[in-house]
């Protein structure tokens, strides 16, 4: 009877060398039910400044990080 090998590896792994890049994304949602997303930036307060520029209109804006987190909204009046 042969002996049990020990296998390594069978499990999908993530690649350990891989290097992180902190992306955030702004999705903009409009009222009538659109998504989209708005631009991509390196650094939060690039991407919150970008937000607080943006002009008033009946779209709500979230900031995303790269683990789907949202880390700042900027909600619009819904009545118009």
């Amino acid at each position: 009877m042969p002996r049990r090998m020990r296998r390594t590896g069978r499990l999908i792994q993530k690649p350990k060398n891989k290097k992180i890049e902190n992306r955030f994304r702004i999705i903009a949602h409009g009222h009538n039910g659109d998504f989209w997303t708005h631009g991509e930036y390196s650094t939060f307060e690039d991407a919150k400044q970008e937000v607080d520029t943006l002009p008033v209109s009946e779209v709500d804006y979230l900031v995303y990080s790269d683990k789907n987190r949202v880390l700042y909204t900027k909600e619009n009046d819904k009545d118009g």
